[in-house]
């Protein structure tokens, strides 16, 4: 199969064989697709420059199976250029969506959020927030639900009053009073229902519920960028 001029984004790279690159590539047409950039390291090819994180890229690449080769490399509109804790949320991101992408699927919807993250995330204080909405979009466009407007066992739509309790695998609890496991505020869950309003405790809450979620969909495995950035923050 030969594409041509895709509109994509590179997530993530690493070296292969003396010259080239592996790449894991997020296009607008077909979703994650895995790239071998051949002879990109060399001194003599300008690809290289362009095979950045956070540039819009035109893409062309031809073969079959799993892993296709790059056969050209485009700017398409000017890199987004992410600094300091900024740089860190967009590796998280990356990380994210290779561990939860599956490959050759288009994800348009996805993609769209992606751009729009990256745009918030150069110039924002409120990084916590275009997480979390980058998160929940991410989840609920890859079908994992996050059904978080009513409680399973009752049909009753949440109380800001109470808490509740939220298990992938089934949906959103209300808290007993007798169970010690980690809740979330009908409160909390409303800010993010709607997308506003959101302060320092929903925010935290939020946070929590969501890295719980993805925890569950990744399976247990960890995620470096976290890591790193906890790291970091000791310092």
């Amino acid at each position: 199969m030969n594409t041509e001029h895709t509109p994509a984004f590179v997530l993530h790279q690493r070296p292969y064989r003396e010259t080239s690159l592996l790449l894991d590539v997020f296009s607008e047409q077909y979703g994650r697709v895995s790239l071998v950039a051949k002879g990109v390291r060399s001194k003599k090819r300008s690809q290289l420059g362009l095979l950045q994180l956070y540039q819009p890229l035109l893409l062309s690449w031809m073969g079959r199976g799993e892993l296709q080769t790059l056969t050209t490399v485009e700017a398409d509109k000017p890199r987004y250029i992410l600094q300091a804790n900024s740089a860190f949320c967009g590796l998280y991101i990356n990380e994210l969506m290779v561990k939860l992408l599956p490959l050759n699927l288009p994800e348009i919807e996805i993609f769209k959020a992606y751009k729009n993250v990256l745009f918030n995330l150069q110039d924002t204080e409120n990084m916590e927030v275009e997480l979390r909405l980058f998160e929940k979009r991410l989840l609920v466009n890859l079908g994992y639900g996050l059904v978080l407007d009513h409680d399973v066992e009752t049909d009753q739509l949440i109380d800001e009053n109470y808490r509740y309790i939220y298990r992938p695998d089934a949906g959103l609890y209300r808290l007993h009073e007798s169970s010690s496991e980690p809740s979330i505020s009908g409160r909390s869950l409303q800010h993010l229902i709607n997308e506003r309003d959101f302060d320092t405790q929903s925010l935290l809450e939020i946070k929590q519920l969501m890295r719980s979620v993805i925890h569950f969909y990744l399976g247990g495995k960890p995620l470096q960028s976290r890591a790193l950035f906890a790291q970091l923050q000791q310092y």
